[in-house]
């Protein structure tokens, strides 16, 4: 009997619109013969809606604007939502940042007992947290670049002491987004401060990041049916036009090399394998992640762990399983097939 998987993109993050690309490209790709499919979109307002049209009707409008699609129906709230879970048997995230990549929704879904793909809430939690996660990585052995963190009330770091500690450039993150999305990167203590006031709406405290160049680096890490974890292929990011792998580079046709897998030696992709793996384990994640690196002078740098990473058509982990031989409709079997065993951890 077909498995009906609920796939749950949107939510009220910056990301929003990523993870409707995410969301698209899975109803795309996924096997129908398998799977009963139902798109649920989370809106900006935290509201639901949700469909079990044929795949075939829908168009990008009617998952920009459920609200105003004759497809979806609600809206419904979190409390309310039996509706959208009726039936259900996993729930495959497409959700990034705030609400999705973060723990809530994960705990939102342990709460009404739905099994779902990707890390449990502490791993997610945790790995959403920049400046959490760097407390882990540097337990661990982990190297990361050198950071201080920036608190708008004034306690802690000010703008002279991180000038005298990282000079320019620099990285300034909101502790707690992706996509690059939130951050930035000064060159002046004008651009600085401009900086954390136009974020300081978003955060009252930031991640600042030595600048470190090198050859920067991306390697997913997948968990298997059979509980093995593999790290798949390294790939290496170099940005076009870009200062470093924004936004633009990462989402824009041409602003961005993505060489897969890596042209790199047998001993640092080795390396830079082993470096993810043990990311990931040190996180706990569950799955699927993608740990993004740099490299300079031999020495791997970790910029981060995401636990939920971007499956859209320009995503980098597509990209690497298909270096490994895979297609994007294995990748989701496998996503899917682990689900069950990534709950309450």
């Amino acid at each position: 009997m077909a498995k009906q998987v609920n796939i749950i993109m949107g939510g009220p993050s910056v990301e929003h619109e990523v993870s409707l690309n995410t969301g698209r490209e899975m109803l795309k790709h996924l096997d129908k013969t398998k799977y009963r499919i139902r798109p649920v979109i989370i809106t900006l307002q935290k509201e639901f809606y949700y469909s079990d049209a044929d795949a075939a009707v829908f168009t990008e409008d009617d998952f920009s604007n459920p609200d105003k699609s004759s497809h979806f129906k609600g809206p419904v709230s979190a409390a309310q939502s039996q509706e959208v879970w009726a039936g259900c048997d996993i729930a495959l995230l497409a959700l990034h940042g705030e609400f999705g990549e973060d723990g809530r929704i994960q705990g939102f879904l342990e709460t009404i007992d739905i099994p779902y793909t990707g890390s449990g809430v502490c791993a997610s939690a945790v790995g959403m947290d920049k400046i959490q996660s760097k407390y882990l990585f540097e337990q661990q052995g982990i190297i990361t670049p050198p950071y201080s963190i920036y608190r708008t009330d004034g306690s802690g770091i000010t703008i002279d002491d991180i000038i005298t500690k990282h000079g320019f450039p620099c990285y300034v993150k909101c502790p707690q987004s992706g996509s690059s999305r939130l951050m930035d990167l000064a060159d002046s203590k004008e651009s600085l401060e401009k900086i954390i006031a136009e974020l300081s709406k978003d955060s009252n405290e930031f991640l600042i990041e030595s600048n470190i160049s090198g050859d920067e680096y991306s390697c997913p890490v997948l968990e298997y049916p059979d509980a093995s974890l593999r790290a798949l292929p390294p790939i290496l990011i170099r940005p076009v036009k870009s200062a470093y792998f924004d936004y633009t580079a990462k989402y824009t046709a041409g602003a961005c090399e993505e060489i897969t897998p890596a042209p790199c030696s047998e001993d640092l992709t080795k390396r830079l394998q082993e470096v993810s793996l043990k990311a990931h384990l040190v996180l706990k994640c569950r799955g699927l992640s993608r740990t993004d690196m740099i490299v300079t002078d031999d020495v791997i740098y970790v910029l981060e762990t995401n636990t939920l990473p971007g499956l859209t058509s320009a995503s980098l982990v597509p990209k690497s399983f298909a270096a490994a031989g895979g297609t994007y409709t294995e990748l989701l079997d496998i996503i899917i097939e682990t689900a069950p065993a990534g709950r309450n951890k």
